[in-house]
């Protein structure tokens, strides 16, 4: 099976979106997942200190859920709201399923203070080796991770397939100082 060429590095984001689309598998191996999760949990204990953000995936994404059990930090969640930005909750709360099948925090579930988190594990359809992060397009990470003290890790967590040399980047994106995927968990390089 040949993989499609990537798109040229300043190629149009909307262009990148369709790659990834096309290469991502629609449903990713739990193998993989697991494998993400453990090199997180060996290297959250050298982390910053806070709650980690997490997320319930989609099925095309790092499935983290492994985090809660395996991990000696509070531990957060996304909660997408029908209006508005990203709001944090604990893991622990209620859970409800949004109106694109993935589960997420409930709203009355207990909120948590972005200036509080050490960690976010943040996904992406494809990141760059210098930190570089683009979205499903929504923005709403783009609304959250101002809100995230400064000293907080950013972790993409993607594939190793995921992980491009370059990829287009906007004024406006937040860099992540980390990737996750299934080789390790490491710093960006400098860009």
């Amino acid at each position: 099976m040949s993989r499609l060429p990537s798109p040229a590095p300043d190629a149009p984001k909307g262009e990148w979106r369709r790659w990834a689309r096309a290469v991502r598998p629609p449903v990713l191996p739990a193998e993989t997942s697991e494998r993400v999760v453990g090199h997180l949990v060996d290297w959250l204990p050298a982390a910053p200190p806070g709650w980690v953000v997490s997320y319930c995936a989609m099925p095309d994404e790092v499935d983290l859920s492994g985090i809660a059990r395996r991990a000696d930090r509070p531990l957060a969640l996304t909660r997408t709201p029908s209006a508005g930005p990203l709001t944090l909750h604990a893991a622990d709360g209620p859970l409800e399923t949004h109106r694109y099948g993935f589960l997420q925090p409930s709203a009355g579930a207990p909120p948590v203070d972005p200036g509080q988190v050490g960690v976010v594990l943040v996904p992406g359809m494809v990141f760059d080796r210098t930190g570089a992060r683009l979205g499903r397009g929504a923005g709403y990470y783009d609304g959250l991770l101002p809100r995230i003290d400064s000293g907080a890790a950013l972790v993409g967590v993607t594939t190793d397939q995921m992980v491009m040399d370059r990829i287009p980047v906007d004024d406006h994106d937040i860099m992540m100082t980390h990737l996750a995927t299934e080789s390790g968990t490491a710093p960006v390089v400098s860009g």
